[in-house]
């Protein structure tokens, strides 16, 4: 199976995108996705993978076990999470794969003892030089039921209150010159993405076809660009939508610092009283300096309003951002593009000693050892996502600050969303948590700080507080608050261990509930 093979079966698929049922679709994605596979091999005989195992072991003891507001129960967990971590980093192929098989028992059969599969991996290849590109991404991970119960952030503790939800996307994409009297460039990208929720709530499976093509003038002071957009969605539990775009937009460039963009075009949906219509937005981005930068987007749309604006700004220990957006998301948007979530990676790349580190790879390493060392999550969460198979307009604020000492580590999020189905939906709500109210507000903040004590261990305080509320029902939301107090330490050149606090107030539409829990961690890396 060649890459001469593959490449016009994508070829078809792009150009007639109208014409091609589901079902030829995914046995053409499929025949491309086993070409790509059929050079993995060779490429890894060739330049060879990079292993990575690691056990960790958690105890948690707990008074309220399944988080439950009217008959609470004492409980301990005992987790056993082995890791596998694939890596690899070619010029032509990119690919980082974990597996964590979860071992849960508990110890007072509260609940039955189980192993929960968890998966992440996301991986590129360059399968014809310079033109065709395949990547793609899987995640399996266990969710809230709800935003309107009382399951923490680490979503393990009370199955009785999540779902497993598998997310798979697949993406082929072109990118290269056409001669059209002058150079123009061409790209584009045909992505398939499919959600399975397994549970007794929101059981159901989402599949999402979408296509991006653009073609763009040759970089100068004034360029043109083309767009058109292609995206289907269908639901076990929700009406199919559809919707096509196409706009053309005029780009200045007045110097390396500013770009200014206009755009204007057609957009046809079947939502709600098949709104469609005329579309017309303009953006800008300008980067003052090395250590400021500032960007916009606004688009005027048949159905509604969608916009971005970004600002972020650094000084020698300290980053600082400000983020709103407005835009459809689904279940699956939300999983692959997680929000109401602070990456503090993403921080700490803009500060010393991470921000000199040329190498992505490299950078990214130095700052997860950072992370561990100081006993801090990579990733802060402060809101749940909305699990819904409809399309919805979700706007949202994110404003985050992080510093960097020599032995201190602060760090501030606060976020802010509003969910409304009634502008991509069509018919009413059913299985998740618009069916209880069409509009959704959700807002929450976390504090952290880490001090480190020695060369070795580390203390970390952290308080995340969150809200989600219902605005048809009088009453209808949750409010959540949980500190946590651990210290952490390492025990030898691969081992870590740590011991901590957690304390639970949540108050959800069946009561109060709380939670206090002992937690103690062991995690040892074998290569």
């Amino acid at each position: 199976m060649d890459t001469a093979t593959a490449a016009p079966c994508v070829v078809m698929l792009v150009r007639r995108l109208p014409e091609v049922s589901n079902r030829q679709a995914y046995r053409c994605m499929r025949f491309v996705s086993l070409s790509a596979l059929a050079l993995v091999p060779t490429i890894a005989a060739a330049e060879g993978w990079r292993v990575k195992t690691a056990l960790t072991t958690r105890v948690i003891a707990s008074d309220n076990i399944n988080y439950s507001a009217v008959s609470p129960q004492s409980d301990s967990l005992v987790e056993l999470n082995p890791r596998v971590n694939l890596t690899r980093t070619s010029p032509r192929l990119q690919l980082n794969l974990t597996y964590t098989p979860r071992y849960l028992h508990y110890v007072e059969e509260t609940f039955d003892s189980r192993v929960a599969h968890d998966y992440n991996g996301t991986g590129s290849i360059e399968i014809i030089d310079d033109l065709f590109f395949l990547s793609g991404t899987a995640i399996s991970a266990q969710r809230n039921q709800s935003i309107f119960n009382a399951v923490p952030s680490d979503n393990q503790l009370s199955p009785n209150q999540l779902n497993r939800t598998r997310t798979y996307s697949l993406t082929p994409s072109f990118r290269g010159t056409l001669r059209l009297g002058d150079i123009a460039t061409w790209r584009s990208s045909y992505n398939i993405v499919r959600s399975e929720t397994a549970g007794s709530v929101n059981a159901g499976t989402l599949t999402a076809e979408t296509f991006n093509g653009t073609l763009a003038g040759a970089p100068a002071t004034l360029s043109w660009q083309v767009d058109v957009n292609s995206t289907k969605t269908s639901s076990d539990i929700a009406r199919a939508t559809d919707r096509q775009r196409v706009t053309g937009s005029l780009i200045y460039k007045y110097d390396a610092t500013l770009r200014l963009v206009g755009r204007y075009g057609y957009e046809d949906t079947n939502f709600s009283n098949q709104r469609s219509g005329n579309t017309y937005g303009a953006g800008f981005s300008w980067n003052p300096s090395l250590r400021t930068s500032f960007s916009g987007d606004y688009d005027d749309r048949p159905f509604a309003s969608t916009s971005s604006f970004r600002v972020s700004h650094r000084m020698p220990r300290v980053a600082m951002s400000a983020d709103y957006r407005r835009t459809l998301t689904n279940r699956a948007e939300q999983i692959l593009s997680p929000s109401g979530a602070i990456d503090l990676a993403e921080s700490l790349a803009l500060l010393e000693p991470f921000a000199s580190e040329s190498d992505p790879v490299e950078r990214l390493r130095l700052i997860e050892n950072f992370l561990r060392d100081n006993g801090l999550s990579r990733f802060q969460v402060a809101l749940s996502p909305i699990l819904s198979d409809r399309q919805f307009l979700q706007t949202r604020w994110q404003v985050s600050a992080t510093r960097t000492g020599v032995r201190n580590t602060v760090s501030l999020s606060y976020f802010r969303t509003e969910s409304n189905s009634g502008i991509g939906g069509i018919g009413p709500a059913v299985g998740d948590d618009f069916a209880l109210s069409p509009i959704i507000r959700q807002n929450g903040w976390t504090a952290s700080y880490s001090h480190r004590v020695s060369t070795d261990s580390s203390v970390n305080l952290s308080y995340t507080t969150s809200k989600s509320n219902g605005t048809s029902i009088s009453g209808l939301g949750t409010n959540r608050d949980t500190l946590n107090a651990t210290w952490s330490t390492r025990l030898g050149t691969r081992s870590n261990g740590s011991i901590g606090l957690r304390m639970t107030r949540a108050t959800v539409t069946a009561g109060d509930v709380d939670e206090n829990a002992v937690i103690a961690t062991l995690s040892t890396r074998f290569n």
